[in-house]
Parts: C-alpha cells; sequence; structure tokens
C-alpha cells in the first residue's frame, strides 16, 4: 500500500480535484473529513452517467467561459451555478469499500475483483486511512514476484 497519500475534502472544488488527479499520475483520491475517511473520489466518478459522458472539470471550465446572455433562463443559470460549484462532496462514492492493514494479499485481490475496483482505501479500526492501495500496486507486486 502506499501510505503517503494525497486526498481532498469534501470541500474540495470538482477542478482541484481533477487537477490533482493529473499532476500526481493518480487513478483517485480518498476524501477526508475531520481525519475520518468520508468517501473516495476515482476517475470514472467525473464522467456523468448519460449517454455523452461528459467529463464533468472540462464541461465546468466550458461553463465558466461561457457568456450567459437573455436567451438563458434562471432554471439554467441555476443549473450552471450548481455545477461549476460542484465540489468533491457532491460526486464522490461515500459508501466506498476499504480493506484493514491486516488484511491478507487474497482477500485484497479478492475485493478487488468482487467489486470491479482500482482503488482501495486501507482504514483503522477507528475509520482513519492508513494507506491505499491501486490495481496496478498488485500488478507490480505479481510483475516484481
Amino acid at each position: 500500500m502506499t501510505k503517503e497519500i494525497i486526498f481532498v475534502s469534501p470541500e474540495t472544488k470538482i477542478n482541484e480535484v481533477a487537477d490533482k488527479l493529473i499532476k500526481h499520475r493518480i487513478h483517485g483520491v480518498p476524501v477526508m473529513k475531520e481525519g475520518k475517511l468520508a468517501g473516495i473520489i476515482t476517475e470514472t466518478d467525473f464522467f456523468t452517467k448519460n449517454p455523452l459522458s461528459i467529463y464533468l472539470p472540462s464541461y465546468v471550465n466550458f461553463i465558466k467561459d461561457l457568456k450567459f446572455g437573455k436567451k438563458v433562463s434562471g432554471r439554467q443559470k441555476k443549473q450552471f451555478k450548481e455545477i461549476v460549484n460542484a465540489v468533491a462532496g457532491d460526486v464522490m462514492t461515500k459508501e466506498c469499500v476499504t480493506i484493514s492493514p491486516e488484511a491478507k494479499i487474497t482477500e485484497l485481490v479478492s475485493l478487488f475483483q468482487k467489486n470491479k475496483l482500482s482503488l482501495l482505501p486501507v482504514v483503522n479500526k477507528d475509520n482513519s486511512l492508513a494507506g491505499i492501495v491501486a490495481l496496478a500496486d498488485i500488478v507490480n507486486l505479481i510483475n516484481n514476484a
């Protein structure tokens, strides 16, 4: 597991979360509140669940750059404002799958397979974050064995 964890708070703006993923070349980040795991945001959380598969941070930037004319309704302005002001707490998965630091590698692999995950927070009994394991970490472990 990786012990030096990059994380965000529920109040972190969506664009800032996306910037962290890109800057650090990671697939997701834990969302921490008062020292405890509150949720997780992965790359897939940035895509809306619609046929267009809009990448949320790009869409937010597009909306910010728009000049609203008289043709945009009050309802549309409100919706745009909600999207532009989205924060980690709005898109995070709150009930995320976790594992304990003492878990066996077979349990870890089973959780990745069963839940189709790419990232798994490692938490202590008090729900404090001990580390994070990415699917790539398992691949590296197998590759270096």
